[in-house]
């Protein structure tokens, strides 16, 4: 009986790393369809040059280009187990909001402050081990 409780209590220990395995195998999918629209995207101003001006084509192209790296940074964080992944993840989402959105001048603030207390807990609160991914 103590054998089949070690082996399921290893089971349930080691299942939900597999599983974030699965859920970042589909998101890498996800990413490069995703970077694979970006590119034609970039390509595809001269055709849709009619339809939108400049302005708005560059920045649907850096909303998609935001979105393609916040996922890659998600799914490395759910592949690297460290603290460093986490506040990369949180600062690209936070900066996506800055250069894509078009929002109040202290809602820019408010998400330039978050960059400022994240950069600064990763400089001053962080340690070495902090930077080590867990196995």
């Amino acid at each position: 009986m103590n054998n089949k409780d070690t082996f399921f209590h290893k089971l349930i220990m080691k299942l939900p790393n597999y599983l974030e395995k699965i859920v970042a195998a589909i998101l890498l999918i996800g990413v490069m369809y995703g970077g694979f629209h970006l590119v034609l995207d970039a390509f595809s101003f001269t055709n849709s040059a009619a339809d939108i001006d400049a302005l708005e084509y560059i920045e649907k192209l850096l909303a998609s280009a935001f979105s393609v790296i916040i996922v890659i940074e998600f799914e490395r964080m759910l592949v690297k187990h460290s603290m460093n992944t986490i506040i990369e993840v949180l600062i690209f989402a936070i900066a996506r909001g800055l250069v894509a959105g078009h929002e109040e001048a202290i809602y820019v603030l408010i998400r330039v402050l978050a960059i400022a207390v994240l950069l600064f807990c990763r400089k001053y609160l962080f340690k070495e081990f902090d930077f080590e991914e867990e196995q």
